[in-house]
């Protein structure tokens, strides 16, 4: 292989991914209240208040942790933001990406079915993650490997309207996923 054509082609690790899915029971009430109000308060009985404009729905900023069997910690990622990349009347589908951490969140709330579904995913470097920029993804990375079935990944979701608490216990480890295979 000439020079030129490791310049141009990516390392091999570069596009793998550690990935991690579950499903869980729906906190319907709270993601109901959170699609028909956004961020603000619910409305009580009596007269209505003045209208004002609702908070954007199109986002939500959440807590994600990842904890093992017996409620231990192994990582908690404030402040992560995700999207609403995908709406109908049955689901809404929120997707988010932390670069420091290299950490693709999908987040799907299928009224359906009353399933919340997540599935995360790091990118695996193609070789030690040595750097000191890059220690938030060596931890996501580590804690990630570290799952296995019985864990749980939680997400909790401050609102106005109601707080959203949704654990999702794992059923199987991650594992390695690379595009087109």
């Amino acid at each position: 292989m000439s020079t030129e054509e490791t310049k141009q082609t990516p390392a091999v690790g570069s596009r793998r991914w550690l990935l991690v899915q579950a499903t869980a029971l729906l906190a319907s009430v709270a993601t109901q209240n959170y699609v028909c109000f956004g961020g603000g308060p619910v409305p009580r009985y009596g007269l209505p208040p003045p209208p004002t404009p609702a908070a954007d729905p199109a986002g939500l900023v959440l807590t994600l942790m990842l904890q093992d069997a017996a409620g231990k910690t192994r990582l908690e990622c404030p402040g992560l933001e995700l999207s609403l990349r995908d709406a109908t009347v049955r689901h809404l589908v929120w997707t988010g990406y932390e670069a420091a951490r290299r950490l693709q969140t999908i987040w799907v709330w299928d009224f359906y079915r009353i399933q919340s579904h997540i599935a995360l995913r790091v990118r695996v470097p193609a070789g030690d993650v040595s750097e000191k920029a890059a220690v938030a993804w060596k931890e996501t990375l580590d804690a990630v490997r570290a799952l296995k079935p019985g864990d749980q990944i939680v997400v909790d979701v401050k609102s106005a309207c109601g707080d959203i608490h949704q654990s999702h216990a794992l059923s199987a480890a991650p594992v390695e996923w690379s595009p087109g295979l």
